[in-house]
């Protein structure tokens, strides 16, 4: 069939009575286009989710990039108090200090570090989590898109199992949109 007679084909079926076919056909788009803008709208959300994962996470590791400077710097002055206290009146005071460097080295910034890689560990896998719900949702979307090609051109051609090819393709597509919502 040629180009203009399917036009040809397609100003009739436009202009004339629906028959049984392009009723279903049209029924088919019009609910594979409902659930095409469900998917689209949950594919958005997803692309969000991980990019604000990917935000957390990049926060979570200057703060920790910062707490391992906090960390080196107290170790340093902690080995200079120690050098400088040798032979020195007041080595007492810069042992004590030493002391009190290490101290807080163990105490306060050690528990902090191994927070902050936690949390960077569960932002990474609310990040990946949401990356794979994307594209989920994506391919549910082309699903939908391809069942509504195929649903179209089943009027145009007057073809029933192009319908059926779009229902499927549809059916794959609302499959993998419930996987998209249930992972």
């Amino acid at each position: 069939m040629e180009a203009h007679e399917s036009l040809q084909r397609f100003e009739r079926v436009a202009q004339g009575p629906l028959d049984e076919l392009s009723r279903t056909a049209a029924i088919v788009v019009a609910v594979l286009a409902a659930f095409l803008s469900i998917a689209t709208f949950l594919s958005n959300e997803a692309i969000k989710e991980a990019i604000t994962g990917e935000t957390k996470t990049a926060d979570a590791t200057a703060v920790m990039e910062a707490n391992d400077v906090k960390t080196i710097i107290a170790e340093s002055n902690a080995q200079i108090l120690r050098v400088v206290a040798v032979g020195n009146p007041l080595a007492r005071a810069a042992s004590a200090r030493a002391e009190a460097l290490d101290a807080r080295t163990v105490n306060e910034l050690a528990p902090i570090h191994r927070k902050l890689a936690d949390e960077i560990h569960l932002h990474q896998r609310e990040r990946d989590h949401a990356n794979d719900r994307h594209l989920v949702f994506e391919v549910s979307a082309i699903g939908f898109q391809v069942g509504i090609v195929l649903a179209g051109v089943a009027i145009i051609a007057r073809r029933r199992w192009l319908l059926a090819s779009g229902g499927i393709a549809g059916l794959a597509g609302v499959v993998m949109m419930i996987t998209g919502l249930i992972i």
